[in-house]
């Protein structure tokens, strides 16, 4: 029995079925029609750095410690992105390899640096530009540039005004580089599991969803018409990718296509500590360089207002080349606003991450923490809650959908280190940004640079001669689910720490799942990436919009 795993990262049904109603991807149509499928929920928040590790480590983030892509550092407020050696917990390979199975790992975010597994892989999302270490063993990438050519392991390329029909043409080209080399590392090496990621789907959604979608605020766009197929056409590019991999697979595979979250329309940016601020939790250092920068970022001066004038310009790579520079990163720490500006020894609460995460100035957690654990902590939480709550979009609708206290959603060894209160944006159609740099200064403004934003609905679609052959899933699976389901497939036992569940109901011919061993591992220790490296990934964070 052997598994290919074909993740889509952030594919949608929104976006599949209608295709597939207009006779667009047919690979994905047969697949469907000859197994199981359904929506498939991710973690919360629905990121790509939590979902994924979630996917490959069966645990919720509570367990393997991974809630955005951006951490602070141990006895720091310094922020850094996360690794793989930040990840707690062992993947569906390594414990695939454990049983004496080997792999070939394709793709995956938050995998580099590479560890050692049973097999081969290249590394994914997070893989620093450049990068001379991105594959396992090393002399993989070698054999790779000589039988395959150019690999990429993540398309350079963003959206920027001028720049569209260059921004798919690198998409097309990396797709076409990421299938070749699949198909070559599945008939070179031997493998039990393959798992072959492509990111492009998520890539040409943040940056084309104003085109294709008419109601979208940017899609008066001059460009609207040209652009409006962009992201169809890269579906439809990967979907004839997936058809050629499909065919060549041996015939007791079993193929999951699968998504970490979705995507719709993106419609406003909140700043989460702009609104800290504005209410007291955060406050500003008394000294006299950052009372300057305040009133600066108060009257306007601030990165994102400098960036909207290079992308309307078109010159929205000169971002790119002043944060390459340490001289340019130092330089926005120095005249913007930043976390270095924060007076922690009076801040109560801040935030970091993508979607809606606040974090309490916790005594004996953060190195400046000034609020006692138990009842202050809770006193404070249910403030905050109450005043997240209050917060109105333009139209006075509640902006706040979901809320939670990090020990409803979370469990697992991590959950100390968690973000305190998380909450969702009514229909997720609000990026909550924790500014890493203060990057406005509005709490709420429309959207713009990235046009999409993530989804918790994703997508879940199991098809091979061990599918039953039926056309939904239910109840609906969690993200958790495909690593015990996975092993499950692989006749390997399920350790019975990991938080997801077999999805017995797809198999063909039910039977009794085996539980053994531990999904527990060790983190790796030392730094996941050398200074120059981070800075790449924090750029690369940017261009994505992940981080302001």
């Amino acid at each position: 029995m052997k598994v290919f795993v074909i993740g889509l990262d952030g594919a949608t049904f929104d976006l599949i079925q209608p295709l597939i109603a207009q006779g667009f991807l047919p690979n994905l149509k047969n697949l469907m029609a000859r197994g199981a499928w359904s929506e498939l929920t991710s973690t919360v928040p629905p990121v790509t750095a939590s979902a994924w590790n979630s996917f490959m480590t069966g645990k919720n983030p509570g367990g393997h410690g991974m809630f955005d892509f951006m951490q602070r550092r141990k006895n720091s407020y310094d922020l850094t992105p996360i690794s793989s050696h930040d990840r707690d917990g062992k993947t569906v390979w390594d414990l695939a390899g454990e049983a004496g199975k080997q792999s070939v790992v394709m793709g995956v975010p938050i995998t580099y640096p590479p560890t050692p597994l049973q097999g081969v892989m290249v590394t994914g999302m997070l893989t620093p530009r450049g990068a001379p270490d991105y594959t396992y063993p090393a002399e993989l990438k070698n054999e790779i540039a000589q039988n395959v050519g150019e690999y990429v392991v993540y398309s350079d390329e963003v959206y920027a005004k001028g720049r569209g029909e260059i921004f798919l043409n690198a998409l097309q080209y990396s797709i076409q580089q990421r299938a070749k080399t699949a198909r070559y590392l599945l008939q070179k090496y031997p493998w039990d599991l393959g798992i072959l990621v492509f990111p492009e789907t998520d890539t040409v959604c943040h940056g084309l969803w104003w085109a294709y979608d008419a109601t979208h605020h940017q899609h008066r766009q001059e460009n609207a018409e040209k652009f409006k197929h962009g992201i169809r056409e890269i579906y439809q590019a990967i979907d004839a990718r997936i058809g050629e991999l499909v065919a060549a697979l041996p015939a007791d595979t079993t193929i999951i296509v699968m998504s970490d979250h979705g995507h719709g329309p993106l419609r406003n940016f909140l700043y989460v500590n702009n609104f800290l601020k504005q209410r007291g939790y955060l406050k500003i250092k008394n000294t006299l360089a950052s009372q300057l920068k305040n009133l600066a970022f108060d009257a306007g001066l601030t990165p994102r207002a400098v960036y909207g004038m290079l992308l309307n310009l078109g010159l929205g790579k000169l971002r790119r080349t002043m944060d390459k520079r340490r001289a340019g990163r130092g330089m926005l720490k120095r005249f913007f606003l930043s976390l270095n500006d924060v007076d922690w020894a009076n801040t109560r609460a801040y935030s970091v991450g993508y979607i809606g995460e606040v974090h309490i100035n916790l005594k004996g957690r953060e190195p400046q923490g000034i609020i006692e654990p138990g009842a202050a902590y809770e006193t404070l939480r249910d403030e905050l809650i109450r005043d997240l709550r209050a917060m109105q979009l333009p139209d006075g609708s509640p902006l706040v959908e979901h809320i939670w206290k990090k020990e409803e959603i979370y469990s697992g060894a991590h959950v100390w280190d968690a973000p305190d209160i998380l909450f969702l944006p009514k229909n997720l159609e609000t990026i909550a940004f924790g500014d890493f740099e203060f990057g406005s200064n509005k709490i709420l403004e429309p959207s713009y640079g990235v046009s999409s934003s993530h989804r918790m609905n994703g997508i879940l679609i199991a098809a091979g001669s061990q599918i039953r052959a039926k056309p939904r899933i239910a109840p609906t699976p969690n993200l958790t689910d495909l690593a015990p389901t996975i092993l499950h497939a692989l006749n390997l036992p399920v350790p019975p720490d990991m938080n997801g569940r077999v999805l017995n109901e797809i198999f063909a011919e039910t039977r009794a799942v085996e539980y053994g061993g531990s999904a527990a591992a060790e983190r790796a220790d030392g730094e996941g990436y050398s200074p120059d490296e981070q800075a790449e990934v924090i750029e690369r964070l940017k261009d994505l919009g992940y981080i302001s």
